[in-house]
């Protein structure tokens, strides 16, 4: 085979190779990870209001314990017995005068904080400690506890207001509720009753008063506003020996 014929069959096979060498791609294949599926955002289930869902929880049976479930003291708290506890443990937070030391102290003296409270629930606090007050439980005994928590709750009570109270009482209720609160008619608690008194607040009480209940008419037309807070005042104390009382 002649030389040039030799060259023309190396140039043709240098053309095919080039010409099969350009239409390959130079790049190396990368084998990519499978995708990570895209999570849906489940958003938290909203929550009712604070107010409604307390009440929903009240109705449910969580939250607080029934009236019936609650503590009732042993005795008859006795206020006085209760004052040496209160300066002895009590005072250097809630302070002498029981207005608090300490930030989110409750003042003792507010009449507005014992109208609202369920003394029972607060036993309870003094017993198992709260926020910053530590429990007292194991430190004083079922009676400290009680007496010292009537012995601050005599903090709001004023001479004045329980003479109001019993001048009231005696003209307006003492003819069902009896002179010393043990109940005439029937049905009528009895207000010398530590056990029920620990377990009511004030402003269910006052509820009661305004608008009647069963055969007792309501007096929120025949007594202002005061005079129904202070007969409520006088009764309370029949619960327990207020040092308010001669």
């Amino acid at each position: 085979m002649s030389s040039r014929r030799v060259m023309a069959l190396l140039l043709v096979a240098l053309a095919v190779m080039l010409v099969v060498g350009a239409c390959a791609d130079p790049r190396p294949i990368l084998k990519l990870p499978a995708p990570t599926p895209i999570g849906r955002a489940v958003e938290p289930t909203p929550t009712l209001v604070p107010e409604l869902a307390a009440a929903v929880e009240g109705a449910t049976g969580g939250g607080a314990p029934a009236a019936e479930e609650l503590p009732v003291p042993p005795a008859r708290p006795v206020s006085a017995d209760g004052e040496a506890v209160y300066s002895q443990n009590c005072a250097s937070c809630h302070g002498p005068d029981g207005k608090g030391v300490i930030p989110n102290t409750p003042d003792f003296t507010s009449p507005d904080f014992w109208r609202n409270a369920v003394p029972a629930q607060l036993y309870l606090s003094i017993t198992n400690g709260k926020g910053a007050m530590p429990a007292w439980g194991s430190i004083l005994d079922e009676q400290q506890r009680w007496n010292v928590l009537f012995y601050e709750m005599d903090k709001e009570v004023t001479p004045e207001v329980l003479d109001e109270g019993k001048e009231i009482f005696a003209a307006r209720c003492a003819a069902c509720h009896g002179e010393d609160g043990k109940g005439v008619v029937q049905n009528t608690p009895d207000f010398t009753s530590p056990e029920y008194m620990a377990r009511i607040s004030m402003a269910t009480q006052f509820e009661v008063v305004t608008n009647g209940r069963g055969a007792m008419p309501p007096w929120g037309n025949q007594l202002s506003e005061d005079e129904r807070w202070a007969v409520l005042t006088y009764i309370r104390t029949l619960a327990y020996d207020s040092i308010h009382q001669p």
